[in-house]
């Protein structure tokens, strides 16, 4: 939830109420929300997905269909790359494992990534798991 407000246009609350706040709804230890959430959010392969002026658009849990039912994302952003050309990120949260080791997961996010391809036509869509220490994994 804390990824959700602070990559929202605009977000200034202090990461420290961001984290109380989402560490309360949820029930866990704030200290351990903003570590996941800090690691993210400053890590420099993921930073770029919550804020700067390559992020051309961003929404959190969006719907999507791919024919059998309705599936949501985590994080779907468009970035703007140097030559003006739009790229599609579809970004799954991932904080507890490897999440490129497991089979499943991959899967999913792929399932999510051909989703967007299918309502994006002649677009880029890239797919990757954030995951809790920072890293983008990309999976193709």
């Amino acid at each position: 939830r804390m990824l959700e407000w602070a990559g929202q246009p605009g977000a200034g609350t202090p990461r420290d109420e961001l984290a109380a706040a989402a560490a309360r709804e949820f029930g866990v230890a704030p200290a351990t929300v903003a570590q996941h959430a800090g690691a993210i959010l400053d890590h420099p392969a993921g930073a770029r997905f919550f804020a700067g002026p390559q992020l051309a658009w961003s929404g959190n849990e969006v719907a999507v269909s791919d024919a059998r039912e309705v599936l949501r994302i985590d994080r779907l952003v468009r970035l703007e790359q140097e030559d003006g050309e739009p790229v599609w990120w579809v970004l799954d949260y991932k904080l507890r494992h490897a999440p490129e080791a497991l089979e499943p997961y991959r899967r999913q996010l792929l399932r999510y990534r051909d989703a967007v391809r299918a309502a994006q036509p002649g677009q880029v869509v890239r797919c990757a798991f954030i995951a809790g220490d920072g890293r983008v994994v990309e999976i193709a």
